[in-house]
């Protein structure tokens, strides 16, 4: 079964450490050929190579994972749709003093067909994820909930 995925960088920042959850979880993205989810304003690519180039530059374990990982997503599953927000999501998100640096993956997994958000950031507290939920029918995922997901 083929699911679409809206990553947080979160995630690669955790599998740089080499946590082995998120480490699996990349790894099953591309080995059972799901797909990632961009915005064709390359917001999210942007966010990916800054997170890249931390971790390279910390020399943390999982940075060469991360880069093969991500080449292996352009070479073979992504796709991209527009990043920018409706404006009254904007001013709902706004009001929750949500980051808008992640905007972009909002705004993107809003238009995709599972709409599964994972980020286990802090950015993502309680009231955001039921504004997203309700709002924009958006699933903000754990890494465990994705890898029990993806099943």
């Amino acid at each position: 079964m083929s699911v679409d995925w809206t990553i947080d960088t979160f995630v690669l920042y955790k599998a740089a450490d080499g946590d082995i959850d998120p480490c699996y979880f990349l790894l099953r993205v591309i080995k059972e050929r799901h797909t990632v989810n961009f915005d064709s304003e390359k917001q999210i690519e942007r966010e990916y190579s800054k997170c890249f180039k931390k971790v390279q530059r910390e020399r943390r374990v999982g940075s060469e994972l991360l880069k093969k990982w991500f080449k292996e997503v352009v070479a073979k599953c992504y796709q991209c749709y527009s990043g920018k927000l409706q404006e009254k999501h904007k001013k709902g998100l706004e009001k929750l003093s949500f980051d808008r640096s992640d905007w972009p993956f909002v705004a993107v997994c809003k238009k995709t067909a599972s709409k599964n958000l994972v980020s286990e950031e802090s950015d993502y507290k309680i009231e955001v994820k039921e504004y997203l939920k309700k709002e924009m029918d958006i699933n903000v995922l754990s890494i465990h909930d994705s890898l029990q997901y993806s099943q």
